[in-house]
């Protein structure tokens, strides 16, 4: 089965206690999501890039985030530790990531 390894921007916030995930870029244009919890709405990211691939362009795809978890959780915590130090409230973090997938042209 023949593959193609790629990617699609998506950006974080942080906006009133939800940790928001959406589409940055044409590909990903639809993906909006959103939690409490910062590895509940990670974990979610990549299983509605494969949704939304499908049912928007007809592609089985198998996304994944181009970084771990954990490395992405110690920069958003470094983020909002800089911040607090500033004591400016209004600073909302934000990161855009990209996640990559692999087509599987085989299944099209």
């Amino acid at each position: 089965m023949a593959t193609k390894k790629t990617g699609v921007k998506v950006a974080y916030k942080f906006i009133d206690g939800a940790h928001f995930f959406v589409g940055e870029d044409k590909e990903a244009l639809g993906l909006c999501v959103a939690h409490a919890d910062l590895a509940t709405a990670w974990a979610e990211v990549p299983y509605q890039l494969n949704v939304l691939f499908e049912q928007n362009h007809g592609k089985k795809t198998n996304f994944a985030p181009n970084m771990p978890f954990d490395a992405f959780k110690k920069m958003i915590d470094a983020f909002l530790l800089v911040v607090k130090g500033t004591g400016v409230d209004e600073v909302i973090p934000s990161s855009i990531q990209p996640w990559m997938y692999q087509e599987n042209k085989g299944l099209v």
